[in-house]
């Protein structure tokens, strides 16, 4: 049986901190090789998300490896297990050698890349987060005008337009009044915010819950209190079980929309008539590519084709600016996402390479979908409102780039 750590323990160029052992390793590497990290939540609740993101993210290493590496260099990977916590994820990082690394996959969770995004800017080092979408990081790792910060997951601006048309449109909910809830971090915070400012609804209450909570009885007395039609509910996958339990169990009846990636697996019979606003990545060729890549991976977690794609697009800015450095990346990137060049995908850094040698222009499509990042590093992705009927999760509407880019307007 493939476990985490023998799954770790098979990659070659592999380095982990922080997984199996108090001891730190370091980057080591010369001018065969190009050093890389990831910053994933190894242990802990979000242990499944998050090694579904480093198995995405080694994959896209070995694809490159298997193409040559970038510019013949092949590149190492060091491990960072962040624990989902922000000064965790720093310490690790610091007792790497940052003089060495010239990217970074991660944080996953919002907390954990505001945090390292302060620390890869004086480092030159580009940081590349594969599922952290709260707003403040839109502006996050700049130095010496350059931004050493993207991410391959939109900001929560974009969602919170997709969830406030849920709520809003007579077509879907058209409530009169919305509770919000949302995991008490620096993600649940901005998506509340940004939801109060798209929505046209009442918003009733607006409450923070702690996933490790002994109870949620009070939070849900909370939330409840003046009688919402429904319930806008943030949190990440893995920390959302113990208080819609909490839910299940008691006397409420209201629809709840969920923020993206809480929509998988088995889908409990009170979810009826629940709704979600998902980023629309799982119906590409580069998605269903990446899958058969995985193969010993039933279904892919949330935010795993993003990780993909961030370790992947850094690679090919290095091998388009013709060196392997954070500020070649920082200075490439944009352009090798963008929809003008020749497409590449999953699985295709030779092409990548035969094409950069003839001095043509890139346009990667990726896992998660078309990655065209913005000047903020950072894309317009597309979001698919889903409903829960008859125990099936149903697409109803994808809210493509256009519906964002007019500001939401329903």
């Amino acid at each position: 049986m493939r476990t985490r750590r023998t799954v770790l323990k098979s990659m070659a160029g592999v380095t982990s901190l922080g997984l199996t052992s108090g001891c730190l390793g370091g980057i080591s590497g010369d001018n065969r090789t190009v050093q890389f990290g990831a910053v994933f939540p190894l242990s802990g609740p979000l242990e499944r998300v998050g090694t579904h993101g480093l198995r995405a993210t080694e994959r896209a290493v070995a694809d490159v490896n298997a193409a040559g590496g970038i510019d013949g260099r092949t590149i190492e990977l060091t491990v960072i297990d962040s624990e989902a916590n922000a000064e965790t994820a720093v310490e690790k990082y610091k007792s790497v050698d940052r003089n060495a690394l010239v990217g970074l996959v991660g944080g996953l969770v919002s907390d954990v890349s505001i945090a390292l995004a302060q620390e890869v800017a004086p480092d030159e080092v580009m940081e590349l987060s594969p599922a952290s979408t709260a707003p403040q990081l839109t502006t996050a790792g700049r130095s010496d005008d350059r931004k050493f910060f993207g991410r391959t997951v939109p900001s929560d601006g974009l969602q919170a337009a997709a969830m406030a048309k849920v709520v809003d449109d007579p077509l879907y909910l058209g409530a009169d009044s919305v509770a919000l809830l949302s995991i008490d971090n620096s993600f649940g915070a901005g998506l509340a915010a940004a939801q109060t400012e798209f929505l046209d609804t009442e918003v009733v209450a607006d409450v923070r819950y702690d996933p490790s909570a002994s109870s949620f009885d009070e939070t849900l007395a909370t939330v409840f209190e003046n009688d919402p039609d429904a319930v806008a509910f943030t949190s990440v996958s893995g920390q959302e079980t113990g208080i819609l339990d909490a839910y299940d169990r008691s006397g409420y009846d209201v629809p709840w929309v969920f923020s993206a990636g809480l929509f998988g697996g088995e889908v409990p019979d009170f979810y009826e008539g629940f709704y979600s606003a998902s980023l629309s990545s799982s119906r590409t060729d580069g998605y269903f590519e990446l899958v058969r890549r995985l193969p010993d991976i039933d279904r892919l977690e949330a935010f795993a084709a993003n990780a993909y794609d961030a370790l992947f697009l850094m690679a090919a800015g290095a091998q388009q600016a013709g060196e392997v450095s954070g500020p070649a990346i920082a200075d490439t990137i944009q352009s090798v996402s963008e929809g003008t060049g020749h497409t590449v995908s999953v699985g295709d850094f030779d092409r990548v390479k035969s094409l950069t040698d003839a001095g043509r222009q890139l346009n990667y499509q990726g896992a998660s979908g078309n990655v065209d990042l913005t000047d903020s590093l950072e894309p317009l992705s597309s979001y698919l409102i889903q409903r829960v009927d008859n125990g099936a999760v149903s697409s109803l509407e994808l809210l493509q780039s256009q519906f964002f880019e007019s500001g939401g307007d329903r």
